[in-house]
């Protein structure tokens, strides 16, 4: 089977466009030629909604925008990007024929965080990557030892900027705890479509997270993660992983072996093996 990846400039473009497209031998936003491909579009129907091939799949990704076209469109497959969210794809599609294919995370070459003192604690995305007042959180740090990362400008114009896999990849290299606290983002239906990409980056490096449970972190890794429900909580929490070595390498190896399970080795078979 051939395979062909269509997608849109974004940050799931690349990812689910072009970073799967590379790892399985997929064309990459063709012209022509893919008729009788698996052909899977991401975060969005084929341009040419009245005529698309055989084995036409939808990436779902987060893209709620595309819910009504698949209600339209029955035969067509359909990608999920968690459980959770394919539970929530039935609610609305009212079919189950949904195959769930989770986010890859950053980490391919399995790098691990060398054994040293905790002195970094890391927010990596946009600004409601941290719901909290920043500057606080980097004075209670302080207060402990310890220093803020935040790495707002991750995502690099599309096409004009260091290859973006990369970027996150060197932020991790820098950090020893992940700090993520999205309570406001929990609030809609978008919340459902959410995946926990920040616990399997971080994770893949052996890296512990603190961070508000989201539906979608919650519905994955349970307690693979410590959950904070607060700014005092959070700073707990960063304290008892600073102090408590054997609390932090137990933190540290549940994250490790967890993040495994997305790596792009065992992703790529799923969207090899869709029928």
């Amino acid at each position: 089977m051939n395979y062909t990846m269509f997608y849109q400039h974004g940050s799931a473009g690349i990812v689910r466009g072009i970073q799967v497209g590379q790892a399985i031998g997929a064309k990459l936003n063709p012209t022509e030629g893919y008729a009788d491909d698996l052909c899977i579009y991401v975060k969005r129907p084929p341009f040419h909604a009245a005529s698309y091939p055989k084995h036409t799949y939808i990436d779902t990704v987060d893209g709620l925008a595309v819910i009504p076209w698949l209600i339209e469109h029955p035969d067509v497959g359909v990608i999920a990007i968690s459980e959770l969210a394919k539970r929530e794809l039935i609610k609305h599609l009212h079919r189950t024929d949904i195959y769930v294919i989770p986010h890859h995370h950053c980490n391919y070459e399995r790098l691990q965080r060398p054994d040293r003192p905790v002195k970094v604690v890391g927010i990596m995305g946009s600004k409601d990557s941290f719901q909290l007042p920043v500057e606080e959180l980097r004075k209670r740090l302080a207060d402990i030892g310890l220093t803020l990362q935040y790495d707002e400008d991750y995502w690099p114009i599309y096409g004009k900027a260091k290859d973006p896999r990369q970027k996150v990849v060197d932020f991790y290299k820098t950090v020893d705890i992940q700090v993520a606290f999205r309570p406001k983002s929990q609030r809609t239906l978008y919340a459902k479509f959410r995946c926990p990409l920040k616990l399997e980056n971080a994770g893949s490096f052996g890296i512990p997270t603190v961070a508000f449970p989201e539906l979608a972190f919650e519905d994955e890794w349970g307690d693979n993660f410590l959950h904070a429900h607060s700014m005092d909580e959070i700073i707990i929490l960063i304290k008892m992983l600073k102090d408590y070595p054997e609390v932090y390498r137990k933190m540290s190896q549940k994250a490790l072996e967890k993040a495994e399970g997305y790596h792009m080795d065992h992703i790529k078979q799923l969207y090899l093996s869709l029928p």
